[in-house]
C-alpha cells in the first residue's frame, strides 16, 4: 500500500482539526455552528428594520444605490452584530462545561467531532479538485489512498451538489420575502416623460 505526499497532508489535516475541537470541547464547537445559523436567522428577521439604519450612515449610504442592496447591507450589519454577541457568550457557557464533570466527555466528543469535520472538509476538497482539475489530474491525488477511501463520500456530496434545485428554490423564495419585507412598499420614481393628446411625449 502506498502512499503519497497528499495522503500525509490530509493526515494532518484532520489531526490538527480532531485536536483544535478537542481543545475546545465539543460544546464549544457546537456553539460556534449554531451561532451562524442564529446570526443568520436573527439577521434575516430584523434586515429590514436595520435597512434604513444602515442607509443612514455616511460612507456605506454611498455604495446602497437601492432599496434592495440596503437591505443586504443591513442584513451583513444585523449578522455580524448577532454573531459577535454570540461569540461573547458561548465561551461563557462552553467554560462552566470544562470546569464539571463534563468535561472529559465534552473533550472527547469534541475530538470525534473535529476529525469527523476534518474528513468532510477532505472529501468537499475532493469534490472540488475533481471540477477543476479535469483532464490536468495529479498523479499524487488521483494515486493516494485517501483518494480511495473517500471515493464514496464524494460522490454523495457530488450528487448532492449537483442537485440543487430545491435548495435554491427555496433560497430564492427567501430571499423575494425579505426584498418584499423591506422594499415592498418603496415608491416608484414617476416618469419624466408625459404622454400628450397628439399621442407623443415630453
Amino acid at each position: 500500500m502506498d502512499f503519497t505526499l497528499f495522503d500525509a497532508g490530509v493526515a494532518i489535516v484532520i489531526v490538527l482539526s480532531a485536536i483544535l475541537a478537542f481543545s475546545r470541547g465539543f460544546v464549544r464547537e457546537a456553539l460556534a455552528i449554531a451561532g451562524w445559523v442564529v446570526a443568520a436567522i436573527v439577521a434575516y428577521m430584523f434586515a429590514p428594520q436595520a435597512t434604513p439604519l444602515v442607509q443612514e450612515i455616511p460612507v456605506i449610504a454611498d455604495f446602497l444605490e437601492n432599496c434592495a442592496a440596503a437591505t443586504v447591507g443591513g442584513f451583513i450589519v444585523v449578522f455580524v452584530a448577532a454573531l459577535v454577541v454570540f461569540a461573547l457568550f458561548a465561551p461563557l457557557f462552553s467554560s462552566l462545561v470544562q470546569r464539571s464533570a463534563f468535561n472529559a466527555i465534552d473533550q472527547g466528543l469534541g475530538f470525534l467531532f473535529g476529525a469527523i469535520r476534518g474528513m468532510i472538509l477532505v472529501a468537499v476538497a475532493l469534490v472540488v479538485y475533481d471540477f477543476v482539475a479535469g483532464a490536468e489530474a495529479l498523479p499524487m491525488v488521483d494515486d493516494s489512498q485517501t483518494a480511495k477511501v473517500f471515493d464514496q463520500a464524494k460522490g454523495r456530496i457530488a450528487g448532492d451538489i449537483g442537485d440543487q434545485e430545491s435548495t435554491m428554490a427555496w433560497m430564492t423564495v427567501k430571499f423575494e420575502g425579505l426584498m418584499a419585507a423591506s422594499c415592498g412598499g418603496e415608491p416608484v420614481e414617476p416618469s419624466t416623460n408625459t404622454i400628450t393628446p397628439e399621442g407623443g411625449s415630453n
